[in-house]
């Protein structure tokens, strides 16, 4: 038998409950008091320290006119169990969590764009010497929740709620608002892009890289949008008036879109132009 299994087999046999009695009673100096404070009736705190004297093979508690006093055998368990009860009720008792007494270790990741944003706030709070944890940033990868399932991460910072396993806990600690800035000087045209522009870039990035990796799909993959089928039927001309001025509908600009649609013939040889290249 191996010493664990020994020190196993001894706490198996003893009754712990009898050390919690035993230093009431050392405490309170009378067991009509350590009965009140265990809720027990005096009777069975008078049985519990009997058994303990006998658990220990000592008196532990003699009566004087002052209530009862430790004997020397009583006085060193008294002072094992100052520091020992303390730490057995923070095993049973339910997890609270301190910041100025937790001593753990987090590991933290995030893309650049949350973490300058949230951990210098965060450092300043908490890294600043009054409190006893530590913070170990990681970079941003891929796989990053499976890292969380691993253990190998605490904490993901992150900027979209993504598909996340349906047991992690998920909480906003803030929103902020996307601009786009566009230099108009070198932009052709001079202009801004639309909010309905904006929003298709990461299709187009997406339909890029498929293009690039898959060239025969180059053949068979175009542009559909409205504005470049009016362009190619217009002699790969842009429409000479927008469709929207001031972000309202500009009446000349959509009739001379509806005009494209009705000319037959402008629809034939955009069928044609693009059978030719293989785009149809």
């Amino acid at each position: 038998m191996d010493m664990m299994s020994m020190r196993l087999e001894k706490l198996r046999q003893a009754d712990l409950n009898l050390l919690v009695t035993f230093a009431a009673i050392a405490e309170e100096k009378s067991i009509t008091a350590a009965a009140s404070r265990l809720l027990l009736s005096q009777p069975a705190v008078s049985r519990a320290l009997q058994r303990a004297r006998a658990m220990f093979e000592d008196d532990l508690l003699i009566r004087s006119p002052n209530g009862f006093e430790l004997t020397l055998r009583g006085r060193k368990i008294l002072d094992e169990l100052e520091g020992l009860l303390p730490r057995m009720e923070n095993l049973v008792a339910p997890a609270l969590f301190d910041p100025l007494r937790e001593k753990s270790h987090f590991r933290i990741s995030g893309p650049d764009n949350v973490c300058t944003v949230v951990l210098p706030r965060l450092c300043r709070q908490y890294a600043n010497g009054r409190y006893q944890v530590q913070f170990e940033f990681l970079p941003w990868q891929s796989g990053i929740t499976e890292l969380v399932e691993h253990g190998q991460l605490d904490l993901v910072l992150r900027n979209d709620e993504g598909l996340l396993p349906s047991h992690f806990q998920l909480e906003r600690l803030y929103k902020e608002d996307w601009i786009c800035a566009v230099a108009r000087e070198t932009s052709d045209p001079r202009r801004a892009p639309s909010i309905q522009a904006y929003s298709i870039f990461p299709r187009i990035q997406q339909i890029d890289q498929m293009l690039r990796q898959d060239k025969a799909l180059r053949r068979r993959v175009f542009e559909v949008h409205p504005e470049v089928s009016f362009t190619v039927m217009n002699g790969d001309k842009p429409i000479p008036e927008p469709k929207k001025v001031n972000r309202r509908v500009h009446a000349l600009g959509m009739r001379c879109a509806k005009n494209f649609w009705r000319d037959k013939t402008l629809l034939r040889a955009f069928w044609r132009q693009n059978h030719r290249l293989g785009r149809l």
